[in-house]
């Protein structure tokens, strides 16, 4: 028999709107209203529509639809590829656990029932039950707010977590407001921003692994700001830029912490005493400030490119090279063979990426056609989230030098 201490306890919180202490959620609907944040922008109006521009507002569908077709990429594929997980996981919320756990992480208190109405939402592309579909508030700032819970314990039900303020909360569920120091820390969006890679999972993956290259590489390399320092400052707020369904912003932002630097030259070289060969030498230059490996991600496409150009001065082109910075990954059990999408993708096979504050360099040398003494170098930087897509391809730099023998 419960001490009747539990009893009282689960009635007071059962009178609670929308908390359902030991139950799943039993509908979509009421998932939704379970996590729904609209109140939320009573108080704070402009926090609530900078977080209506991110992409945590559409997790489940993502930039240009990229993130919904990785989804039904991996939902179908459980049909053929991943056949046996029927074996292994047979509900459906297992199986997405996941990619969920991050994308829609309060998915994890609904049904069986509820999860498969969302897998054949994902399936049909329904973006109707999609975008309702959301990270809100709630998740950052009560369901995911307490990392450490054998010394926190769990969050309440009644609370919302904040860095800062302690009180009373205007807001008819969430009536007090207590201080979280962990919404200040990295490893707050860690819980995401790392995802499952390789471990922890009946079917190993890579994800994205910023948190990783930011502990060990940008932290050793003497970098102190946090993700929030980056992605929350100024203009940032709860945007959480680069939201990359804004070129314009998304281009600005990678060019105030990516350098191009360019230099050339033009000489006739000499290999032996009757020969002179007229040529151009490129000497370029990247080097990254971002806060971790980039670019990251899942399925990783991502690239960016340093494309390098000769020509004539009217025009005619001499010369053309694409410098490729990436990670390329492989299957784990097929050696050698580059792969994207996060379920098929495991170890890295070689990474090209820009990592923070290591240069990288590229001499080029182009040999000049008879009667040519003046070129023109150009030399574009360009972030590709999706080759061959033209509102998934954002500019960085353009630098353009002339080159002439005849100085």
């Amino acid at each position: 028999m419960k001490p009747i201490w539990v009893a009282v306890a689960a009635l007071l919180l059962a009178a609670i709107p929308g908390v359902s202490p030991g139950k799943e959620v039993q509908t979509l609907d009421e998932l939704v209203q379970l996590y729904d944040a609209s109140s939320c922008q009573e108080c704070h109006q402009e926090v609530h529509a900078q977080w209506e521009q991110s992409l945590h507002a559409k997790p489940l569908i993502g930039p240009i639809g990229r993130t919904l077709a990785t989804f039904q990429g991996y939902v179908n594929s459980r049909d053929t590829e991943l056949k046996k997980s029927r074996e292994v996981a047979p509900g459906t919320r297992e199986f997405l656990k996941p990619c969920i756990e991050c994308h829609l992480p309060q998915m994890m208190d609904a049904s069986e029932a509820v999860a498969e109405e969302i897998a054949q939402a994902i399936v049909d592309g329904d973006e109707k039950v999609l975008n309702k579909l959301q990270i809100t508030c709630i998740v950052c700032h009560n369901r995911n707010a307490i990392l450490r819970k054998f010394r926190d314990g769990n969050p309440q039900p009644n609370v919302i977590y904040g860095p800062a303020f302690v009180g009373k909360h205007g807001d008819k569920k969430f009536t007090t407001a207590a201080k979280s120091e962990m919404l200040r820390d990295t490893i707050f969006c860690a819980q995401c921003h790392q995802g499952p890679n390789v471990q922890h999972y009946d079917e190993p993956m890579w994800c994205t692994s910023t948190f990783d290259s930011h502990q060990q590489f940008y932290v050793p390399m003497g970098g102190t700001q946090s993700c929030q320092d980056c992605h929350m400052s100024k203009e940032g707020g709860h945007r959480f830029p680069p939201n990359y369904q804004d070129k314009a912003q998304t281009s600005k932002r990678l060019s105030e912490w990516i350098d191009l630097n360019l230099n050339t030259i033009g000489y006739r070289m000499k290999p032996n005493a009757k020969e002179f060969i007229p040529m151009v030498v490129i000497n370029s230059e990247v080097v990254s400030r971002i806060g971790h490996r980039f670019p990251d991600g899942c399925p990783s496409p991502n690239r960016v490119t340093l494309d390098i150009k000769v020509t004539t001065k009217d025009g005619k082109e001499l010369y053309q090279e694409t410098k490729t910075y990436m990670p390329q990954h492989r299957l784990g059990y097929d050696d050698n063979t580059m792969v994207y999408a996060a379920n098929r993708k495991l170890t890295l096979i070689r990474d090209t990426s820009l990592q923070p504050f290591v240069p990288k360099k590229e001499t080029i040398e182009v040999k000049l056609p008879e009667g040519v003494q003046d070129a023109v170098v150009e030399a574009v930087l360009t972030f590709r989230q999706l080759p061959g897509v033209p509102e998934a391809e954002f500019p960085i730099h353009k630098v353009t030098r002339e080159v002439s023998l005849k100085r």
